[in-house]
């Protein structure tokens, strides 16, 4: 009886989907506003256009082929939100749910703010014909009013779109929304700003950040592999930003970090000579609460950074060094496992360097 009425309840589920999806009607999302491009590329959601910088490695360009950090805008009086993507490469990495990793993240402005509507995704794999199961049409939220909505939908982190389109209801609207937010600021940085371990796409620190402030934070995470590299200046600078984060000591080592900050900089420099330049601490790692030899690895990089940048802050005109101790807390209950936060996690970290962030990007008339 039991097998049977679950059997039934899929069946209603399908034929409910059917008869939804044959209502729905879709749009190319490159007629909508297409929020956290900094640079020029042939796929748009490409965050750099790789090709034109062969120093990257095959690591680093798949990377950067990821639509973490970017998000559409648009207004909508649909009851359904539908999306039919293409995928590329893509990839779930341990800690976080698909959800994040390869789906989607509505959020529906409201009188209080930007409020959680919806995130999914399809299962990874190939169905019984071959074809990839990711790319099948996807129901973010039914059931909804048939009130104007303006929409934001981050995009996955740890995926490459070769193709996106956005469903509404046949008999609704589907149009561009203005960008509310203000200025472009570069975010550069490890697997934390990519947002490894979020629970959704939209609360990495950047999407805190920007919700908060109402400041828009253009993502460049390049998970594990954040070290400083020149060509990671040189893409920086080719962009109009005016103003760069950097998360530049989470991946490097002690070494690293010594023979490449100043070439980094400079590379930024050479393009923006005035522009802020801001660097974050590195987190504390939750992994090096009993490890000891972890918990001294960890110190020691936090110690000779915190010395370094008091030289590099001198050295250079612009340049900041933001040191804030127990971003994420300091109850040691914010880890997705041991080196990644949880989306609470990335929360109290943008909370953490909120003030002295806008107090400087103040200084530059980014408010």
């Amino acid at each position: 009886m039991k097998s049977l009425k679950f059997t039934l309840s899929a069946v209603c589920l399908l034929i409910f989907a059917g008869s939804y999806a044959a209502e729905i009607k879709y749009v190319d999302a490159q007629t909508l506003t297409h929020m956290g491009k900094l640079c020029k590329t042939t796929n748009p959601y490409h965050r750099v256009e790789v090709e034109a910088y062969p120093e990257l490695n095959s690591t680093e360009a798949n990377l950067l082929r990821n639509t973490a950090g970017e998000a559409l805008l648009f207004e909508t009086d649909s009851p359904t939100v539908w999306v039919r993507a293409k995928y590329g490469i893509a990839r779930c990495p341990g800690s976080m749910p698909i959800y994040a990793a390869c789906g989607f993240n509505l959020y529906i402005q409201t009188e209080d703010g930007w409020r959680w509507a919806a995130s999914r995704s399809n299962s990874m794999g190939r169905d019984k014909d071959g074809n990839n199961k990711l790319d099948k049409p996807l129901m973010l939220v039914g059931h909804m009013d048939k009130s104007a909505k303006v929409c934001m939908l981050y995009l996955p982190l740890f995926a490459e779109l070769t193709e996106l389109e956005i469903g509404v209801a046949e008999d609704s609207y589907i149009k561009a929304a203005e960008n509310p937010f203000r200025h472009k600021i570069a975010i550069f940085g490890s697997s934390f700003t990519h947002g490894h371990g979020a629970t959704c796409a939209g609360q990495t620190y950047p999407a805190f950040l920007q919700r908060a402030t109402g400041l828009d934070f253009y993502g460049f995470g390049m998970s594990g592999n954040s070290k400083l590299q020149r060509v990671m200046g040189e893409i920086l600078a080719s962009t109009d930003a005016e103003a760069f984060v950097c998360d530049a000591f989470s991946n490097p080592t002690v070494e690293e970090i010594g023979e490449r900050i100043r070439p980094f900089i400079g590379e930024i420099r050479a393009k923006h000579p005035k522009a802020p330049i801001i660097f974050l601490r590195t987190i504390y790692r939750e992994r090096r609460n009993f490890d000891r030899r972890t918990d001294a690895a960890e110190q020691k990089r936090i110690d000779y950074v915190d010395d370094l940048m008091k030289t590099i802050v001198k050295e250079f005109d612009d340049v900041y060094y933001i040191s804030v101790a127990d971003q994420t807390g300091d109850d040691h209950n914010t880890s997705a496992d041991g080196t990644h936060p949880c989306s609470w996690g990335y929360e109290r970290w943008a909370n953490s360097i909120r003030k002295p962030l806008v107090k400087i990007l103040a200084k530059y008339g980014i408010k």
